[in-house]
């Protein structure tokens, strides 16, 4: 019985301590290709600090490209030469005080693999390309307070692009026909520590009192028995 008494006064005086759960938050935006050059924005959430404390972030800039590209060879005679088109995509994050690379990143949207050559009127078809990119942007430290906000709290990101394109050879006789589509997405993951409520732990005094009630009713059913 004694044990058993002592056993009981000592589990009430253990107390659950407090704890961090590491969570994630998450949000997105995706716009849909437009003939370029474009000119897009999108909104992403800013981290609910009711949640708990943010730790770190990660921002994915994102960018998609689609071409179809015909050259054809206008002058009288054969014509060699090799061609590479570029989109540019740049993109604004000073709304949060973030700067990226100008450009951010840039995308295929046709190239002959080196020189080729055609003859007078003829047509070369490089296809359809499909090309994505992206940039990652970690944020850290006190980098942090400009992404934080209460719950429905967004920031504004913007996106435009340039296509570029270098020929080398051809004489200026390449005629090129080019149709492309663009679209900017992004998404951003927040870490953080999420707090757990930390169990009141029983005073000393508190526990006394409550072991001495067990130990007076155990002597008053002893005393009862005999």
């Amino acid at each position: 019985m004694k044990k058993t008494i002592l056993a009981l006064i000592f589990s009430g005086s253990i107390a659950v301590t407090g704890a961090v759960q590491a969570d994630i938050m998450t949000d997105s935006f995706t716009n849909s290709l437009e003939t370029t050059e474009i000119s897009q924005t999108g909104s992403l959430s800013m981290f609910d600090s009711a949640l708990g404390t943010l730790d770190s972030l990660i921002l994915t800039l994102s960018g998609d490209s689609i071409s179809n590209t015909v050259m054809t060879n206008t002058a009288s005679g054969a014509q060699s030469f090799s061609f590479e088109s570029t989109l540019n995509f740049f993109f604004d994050v000073t709304s949060v005080n973030q700067v990226v690379p100008v450009p951010t990143f840039e995308t295929t949207l046709a190239s002959t693999g080196g020189f080729v050559t055609l003859a007078s009127n003829e047509t070369l078809d490089l296809g359809t390309q499909n090309d994505s990119g992206f940039y990652e942007l970690m944020v850290s430290g006190a980098a942090l307070v400009d992404f934080i906000g209460a719950a429905g709290d967004t920031f504004e990101l913007g996106c435009n692009t340039f296509t570029g394109s270098n020929m080398t050879g051809g004489g200026g006789n390449i005629e090129t026909a080019q149709q492309t589509q663009a679209s900017c997405s992004a998404d951003i993951a927040y870490t953080y520590s999420a707090d757990i409520p930390v169990a009141e732990v029983p005073e000393p005094s508190t526990l006394w009192l409550f072991g001495a009630s067990i130990l007076g009713f155990a002597g008053l059913r002893k005393r009862k028995a005999s």
